[in-house]
Parts: structure tokens; C-alpha cells; sequence
């Protein structure tokens, strides 16, 4: 059962997602009044703004409608505050029946792609929800549903992230005009890196053990 605090990300992904990947000027006011009312009501919830939105940019006409406006308080009885609803909602914009996870820590190395583009991934982080950080960057460009294909846990994600990059960029796999993170790459490729990195018997962003 999902937790009120992922139930709100999710609805709020879930608009953001929606805003950005319109042109329609109707449909996007719909969206940013559902992104600024649930922002506004996150107190009521006991949640804080920065919590709901993670690490997305809010959009300038969201900011607009909550400038000066008063808290929401929260409904007992609406399926935008269902948790459950939401979230399951959000996990049916992508795509993770070939997700494979490993390692722990509280953060993340993400990779995902697209069905028409098999031999490249997006090799990104987050230090909040994987499957929100994804969908938040469906846009009007994105070809078909993402597929998550690899979720690598971690305590440094920026130290992991920074040394895949630089591994598959020497390896010649950056795909060009494809942006910084992208790569002609697969799961198990990355995960022979991240076990490369990490080192035998030592975990990315731990310190080092003194010999005895």
C-alpha cells in the first residue's frame, strides 16, 4: 500500500508529465491548476512543497496561481488523493517488465529507453523516486512508453553516475545529438562497470577499510 507522500508525487508527476508533453493551451491550464492545488494542500498533508516536487522545474504559469494564494485543505473523499491510485497510475506510464535492480543505498543509477531505439539507454540519477523521475521526462518529443531496464542503488549516485559516463564516453558508446546521457549501451554493460567502479568488496561512497 503506497504512502500519502508517494501518492502526492505521483499525482504531481503525473500532471507535470501531462502539461509538458501538450501544446494545447486548455489542457495545460487544467494541469498547472492540478500541480498548484496539490502543492497548495501539501501542508494540510504534512508535506512540503520541495517534497512533492522533488526535482522538477515548476512551470512559470504554476508559479502564477500560487503566488498569494492560501493553503488547499485536504479532501476526504478524492481519487487525486488516493496513494494507491496515484501510484499505480504513474507505474503504468512506464514500462519495468524487464527492470532489473541491484545494490543499496538510498539513491539511485537509473537507465531506460525505448522499444523503436533497443540498443540505447539513458543513463541517469535521482536520490527521490525512480519510476517519478522517469515519467517526469515524458515530454511532446518521447516516442513511446520508456522502459526502465535497470535501477543500480547506491549511497554517492553523482560519484556512480559520473564514472559510467566517463567509462562508456572512452568507450566511444555517447550517442551523438542524443544528449549528455545517452549511450549505445545495455544493463548488463553498465552493471559490469558499476561492479568495476565499486571495487571487490568496497561500496561506491564508502571509505576505504584500513589493512589491519
Amino acid at each position: 500500500m503506497a504512502n500519502a507522500l508517494a501518492g502526492q508525487r505521483a499525482a504531481f508527476t503525473k500532471a507535470f508529465m501531462s502539461y509538458s508533453r501538450t501544446d494545447d493551451e486548455a489542457t495545460r491550464r487544467v494541469e498547472a491548476e492540478k500541480m498548484a492545488r496539490i502543492i497548495l494542500r501539501a501542508p494540510a498533508l504534512g508535506f512540503s512543497r520541495e517534497a512533492i516536487v522533488q526535482d522538477k522545474s515548476i512551470p512559470g504559469d504554476v508559479e502564477e496561481r500560487l503566488r498569494g494564494a492560501s493553503p488547499v485543505a485536504a479532501p476526504e473523499d478524492d481519487a487525486e488523493a488516493d496513494p494507491d491510485v496515484q501510484v499505480a497510475e504513474l507505474n503504468s506510464m512506464v514500462d519495468t517488465r524487464e527492470l532489473r535492480e541491484i545494490g543499496e543505498g538510498p539513491e539511485a543509477i537509473y537507465a531506460y529507453g525505448y522499444a523503436c531505439a533497443p540498443d540505447r539507454l539513458k543513463i541517469g540519477r535521482t536520490d527521490n523516486d525512480v519510476v517519478a523521475r522517469v515519467a517526469g521526462q515524458i515530454t511532446t518529443s518521447t516516442p513511446d512508453k520508456p522502459a526502465l531496464r535497470l535501477v543500480i542503488r547506491t549511497r554517492n549516485c553523482r560519484a556512480l553516475e559520473k564514472a559510467i559516463h566517463a567509462v562508456l564516453q572512452y568507450r566511444m558508446r555517447a550517442v551523438t545529438g542524443g544528449g549528455a546521457e545517452w549511450f549505445l549501451t545495455n544493463p548488463d554493460e553498465i552493471i559490469a562497470i558499476h561492479m568495476s567502479v565499486e571495487g571487490e568488496g568496497r561500496g561506491i561512497g564508502q571509505a576505504a577499510t584500513p589493512p589491519p
